[in-house]
């Protein structure tokens, strides 16, 4: 069914129906705590979130609180929301940021909030949207994502051109709802892997790219969803604009001169950082039981012996290929366990360090099967750049001694990403070398993939089938085979 502009004014109208009070799920008294709250949220789930912050905010009432605080008090802090290093950084780098920019108080402009280091589009819309009623974009997650494609909004991966797309078809006076009411149609109804197309009140308007399973005959009306978190009044502190506003009210068409506006903000997108989507992917992964018993091994472990990488590159895999650029999974073992060796991407070295042998097995055939000539250094960024994820079945390692970190909960992890690609990804090539990398072709959905495999390169099995194996051309050829731009493979 062709997107008009009678079905998306016929969308919004149910949607203000069933979500006529939609907002975000997170807990908030001012646009700061949301700003927080959002940022913890990327890795865990908003239940978690809030009971973590119904504290907090208390203990930390305002940014400069957060932007003065020992960091190895905040660190304490924010451990029940995973990756607690890390966060605890963000939350204070982004509140000194508040503190020194923008005197304690969010710009309510989203090309300065952005400039917040941290702070992408979805963060700086979900704080503009549901603190301010402000239209500065469509909030894109996970969900509002999977909707835009199912429901023929959009053909995009990226939430970025995502975005772009929803803003060309949606009255910008509709924005600020449209993002929260869909993130709870996607939450409740419409959800990933087992979609209520049943209990859908959009299932005669939605095509239902993707979805396998019968279309139903009928449908029944789900209740009215009140969302669970969203705006706590607290004496003293006045209610922002959005909470004034009639959730209720139906837009109408866009009034005249609006459409210049929308120009302006997605000719603004242009310049916006993309929008990683891996933390909202595995959040709930990361909230699991067994995620936290691996982060409290990795840090006791970090306190007595020597870890590699280092904490701040244990994810580099994730950080130089976005969930929506992945082209190619090349999956390893566990880390390089020698000194400056491991960086978080299998196989690869940094500059200077000395090509492993593995590495130079793969120089080999990389040159006999592309005829490019191999670099002098073991540097693998460039092709993770490129869309080529570069991913260790076992993310740590103590020195000198490899596998030290197996079954430890970090293969239950991998095996999850490797899951979600295949899952919602349309095509992926997933080159395994080695025994130990074939096993994983139980987890891949050979219908929508290409799988390449072949001996390891290793001095141990190189020349029992890795040799001669063309694994780059094979790469290019099933890649064009779907549509796809081939990878550059060359390495300066």
């Amino acid at each position: 069914m062709p997107v008009t502009e009678a079905t998306i004014e016929t969308i919004l109208e149910r949607l203000h129906e069933h979500y006529p009070e939609a907002t975000y799920e997170l807990e908030w008294t001012t646009p700061e705590e949301m700003l927080v709250a959002t940022t913890l949220a990327a890795q865990c789930t908003d239940e978690r979130v809030n009971r973590v912050t119904r504290t907090l905010f208390k203990k930390y009432p305002n940014p400069k609180a957060w932007a003065d605080a020992p960091l190895e008090d905040l660190e304490v802090d924010l451990k029940p929301t995973g990756f607690y290093r890390q966060k605890a950084k963000a939350v204070k780098a982004l509140n000194q940021a508040l503190v020194e920019k923008f005197d304690s108080k969010i710009p309510q402009d989203i090309k300065k909030l952005i400039t917040v280091r941290g702070v992408a589009r979805k963060t700086a819309n979900v704080v503009l949207n549901c603190c301010f009623d402000i239209a500065s974009g469509i909030i894109v997650d996970t969900h509002v994502a999977r909707l835009s494609q199912r429901m023929g909004h959009s053909t995009r991966t990226k939430a970025d051109q995502i975005e772009r797309d929803l803003m060309k078809i949606i009255p910008q006076e509709a924005w600020t709802f449209w993002g929260p009411a869909m993130v709870l149609h996607g939450r409740y109804v419409c959800k990933a892997k087992a979609p209520n197309c049943a209990g859908c009140i959009f299932l005669d308007l939605c095509p239902r790219n993707g979805v396998t399973e019968a279309k139903p005959t009928s449908t029944t009306a789900p209740p009215k969803v009140v969302p669970k978190g969203g705006f706590v009044p607290r004496p003293g502190i006045p209610s922002p604009p959005a909470t004034r506003k009639k959730p209720s009210q139906k837009p109408g068409k866009a009034a005249a001169g609006a459409s210049g506006g929308a120009e302006r903000s997605v000719a603004a997108l242009t310049a916006a950082p993309s929008i990683d989507a891996w933390v909202e992917r595995l959040g709930q992964e990361m909230d699991k039981p067994y995620f936290a018993k691996l982060m409290s091994f990795v840090d006791g472990q970090r306190a007595a012996e020597t870890i590699f990488p280092p904490e701040d590159e244990v994810f580099t895999a994730f950080n130089l290929t976005p969930f929506e650029d992945v082209k190619v999974l090349v999956l390893g073992q566990d880390p390089y366990h020698d000194h400056n060796q491991a960086h978080g991407l299998s196989f690869s070295v940094k500059p200077g360090i000395k090509i492993p042998p593995s590495l130079r097995n793969i120089y080999k055939e990389y040159e006999e099967d592309t005829g490019l000539k191999a670099p002098s250094h073991g540097y693998l960024e460039d092709w993770a750049k490129r869309g080529v994820m570069m991913l260790n079945a076992v993310l740590t390692v103590q020195a000198h001694k490899p596998n030290s970190h197996k079954n430890q909960g970090w293969e239950t992890f991998t095996d999850a990403v490797i899951r979600k690609l295949s899952d919602e990804r349309q095509h992926v090539v997933f080159l395994l070398w080695g025994g130990y990398a074939r096993k994983k072709k139980k987890l891949i959905d050979k219908k929508k993939h290409t799988i390449i495999e072949s001996a390891h390169p290793s001095p141990l099995s190189a020349r029992a089938g890795f040799f001669g194996s063309k694994p780059f051309s094979k790469i290019n050829a099933a890649l064009q085979a779907h549509g796809q731009d081939p990878i550059d493979w060359s390495l300066s």
